[in-house]
């Protein structure tokens, strides 16, 4: 393994058929997911960007959603977990 390859590795992530599903177990109890339609090179443009800032594209994009709604409403949007 290279020096690169070492340096990235920093700890084992579970795998397999039963990290599987415990990942989309907590994912299905924590999320709602939504698909997102962008006009092309417009994703690579936003990863970019939220790279940039030192956050993940999705990070980016509920930020984004975040204060749109604030502009929007004049609330900051907050929701509880459905139980």
């Amino acid at each position: 393994m290279s020096d690169q390859q070492e340096e990235k590795k920093k700890w084992n992530i579970p795998r397999g058929a039963a990290a599987n599903r415990a990942k989309q177990k907590y994912r299905g109890a924590n999320y709602d997911r939504g698909e997102l339609a962008l006009p092309k090179g417009m994703k690579a443009k936003v990863k970019e960007a939220a790279q940039e800032q030192g956050q993940s594209f999705n990070a980016y994009v509920e930020q984004a959603i975040k204060e749109r709604y604030l502009r929007d409403t004049g609330e900051e949007m907050e929701w509880q977990k459905e139980q």
